[in-house]
């Protein structure tokens, strides 16, 4: 698969630990007209154009957001719809810059929420994946394997209790939506075995050739 000819924009999210960039990176191999926009590039397009108005407004979740490792707090689901939101609509510009230059774009990270992107991103190119585990105890081995001195027993519960909130939402949205939207329990799924799954989304939604 590398004769890309759309705009295909592909939102991954998920909780620490459930693969979002090492998945990107797989697909970017099997699909490699994609291009990743992780949230690095995010914060840089809304520092370039709302570094006053966050600085002034929301200073103390600029500083979460530009800490040099995001992913130093653990956020709840409300707090994650807020960074999300502040985050919108620089992820807008981003989507439309892309679509203009027609460049098939996956955008991933745990500031993704799609409850927060669906109604302000409109586009049949736009597809949502959402990576999710269905009992703690898998959560807490991909946490385990990713960071054992970060991620503590104690961490599990908080994480896992967004895991189920972003998933209960996405799955609402699935429910409405189908073509749009897969969710994939990765608790006991290979690297493979996830992106063979959104392959098989994306070729039975044609949004890939």
């Amino acid at each position: 698969m590398t004769d890309g000819n759309n705009n295909l924009i592909l939102f991954i999210s998920g909780v620490p630990s459930a693969g979002k960039t090492t998945i990107s990176y797989e697909l970017l191999r099997e699909i490699d007209y994609f291009r990743i926009v992780q949230e690095t590039d995010i914060l840089r397009e809304i520092l370039r154009g709302y570094n006053t108005y966050l600085s002034q407004e929301v200073s103390e979740i600029l500083s979460d957001l530009t800490e040099p490792a995001p992913h130093t707090e653990l956020l709840s689901y409300e707090r994650a719809k807020i960074q999300c939101t502040i985050m919108k609509k620089s992820i807008i510009e981003i989507v439309k810059r892309q679509n203009r230059k027609c460049i098939p774009t996956i955008i991933c990270g745990v500031h993704i929420i799609p409850e927060i992107l669906y109604n302000n991103i409109p586009g049949n190119n736009i597809k949502y994946v959402n990576l999710y585990f269905d009992c703690e105890e898998d959560l807490y081995s991909h946490l385990r394997i990713r960071n054992h001195d970060k991620y503590g027993k104690k961490s599990v519960s908080f994480l896992f209790e967004m895991n189920s909130e972003l998933q209960d939402n996405f799955s609402f949205m699935q429910s409405k939506n189908p073509s749009t939207f897969i969710s994939i329990n990765v608790g006991k799924l290979t690297i493979k075995e996830t992106v063979t799954a959104i392959i098989d989304f994306l070729q039975q939604q044609q949004s890939i050739c």
